[in-house]
């Protein structure tokens, strides 16, 4: 059996053409790697913080067309990269075979691979990607094309909630089925506590919050809602103050976001018990 290609996103952007790739990670870069790509996009209190910024596709390959426009988020436990706003279609043609080839020669398809168009999903080496874009037709302006690639590390689910909560691998989660909140140890500069209800762990997240800037419970909240995307492989259900995703057999998971009073932002995540201790 041939084995395949080692899988960089750092290799992707390459491949993309995109200006001031250097080495990073694999499968996935942090958010200091990325950082080269833009110094003054990073967000966020040290040590959290994440890359979010646009990326910029060589001179020689902007000489030839005006290039479309990207976003860049990474952040400890995901990448996403968005692509839009193409000149013309062609240019959604090459980029698209170059983004899914890509994918196909270094990872293996999953079972959700082309469950429906406008998505793919991919697995190996470490990390889940997931593809979604819009095909050109008749009715659509190029300009209103997208692809979307997303990349979360495969890892269980209590090792994703670690990294993004900044927990350490030995800080305990197990909190009993009563309901009460207890504090957990975190290296974010926020407020953590856990608590258990039934088949639900809920996890709340605080932080001061700051006019005109990304407090750390939002910049945390950001990061659970964009990897619960990828997991469910959807976009979450929006409420008024609630976000919600069907996880399938591994039941349902949410995020019910505050409103700032007070002067602090605070969101709590519910997440399945068992999917968890899985």
């Amino acid at each position: 059996m041939v084995e395949k290609p080692v899988f960089s996103f750092g290799e992707l952007l390459v491949l993309l053409d995109v200006e001031g790739v250097g080495a990073m990670s694999a499968p996935l870069p942090t958010p200091a790697e990325a950082s080269a790509l833009a110094p003054s996009a990073l967000r966020g209190t040290a040590p959290c913080v994440e890359f979010h910024g646009a990326c910029r596709f060589r001179t020689g390959l902007a000489h030839l067309y005006e290039p479309p426009h990207t976003d860049l988020v990474v952040s400890p436990a995901h990448v996403m990269l968005s692509i839009t706003r193409f000149p013309d279609v062609d240019i959604w043609n090459n980029m698209f075979e170059w983004v899914s080839s890509y994918l196909a020669d270094t990872l293996a398809p999953t079972p959700r691979d082309a469950a429906r168009d406008g998505f793919r999903e991919y697995a190996g080496q470490g990390a889940i990607a997931t593809l979604r874009y819009t095909r050109p037709n008749v009715r659509l302006d190029s300009r209103d094309l997208l692809i979307e690639v997303g990349l979360r590390l495969d890892e269980p689910a209590l090792a994703t909630v670690r990294r993004l909560l900044g927990l350490t691998a030995d800080a305990p989660i197990c909190p009993l089925d009563d309901g009460n909140w207890r504090g957990l140890p975190t290296s974010w500069p926020l407020h953590l506590e856990c608590s258990r209800h039934g088949a639900t762990v809920r996890f709340r997240i605080s932080s001061p919050h700051h006019d005109g800037q990304t407090s750390t419970a939002n910049l945390c909240e950001e990061w659970c809602w964009r990897w619960l995307d990828l997991c469910a492989g959807s976009l979450g259900h929006h409420e008024r103050a609630q976000v919600s995703w069907d996880l399938g057999a591994l039941g349902h998971a949410s995020i019910a976001r505050g409103d700032g009073a007070h002067r602090r932002d605070v969101h709590e995540l519910h997440l399945p018990a068992a999917w968890l201790a899985s």
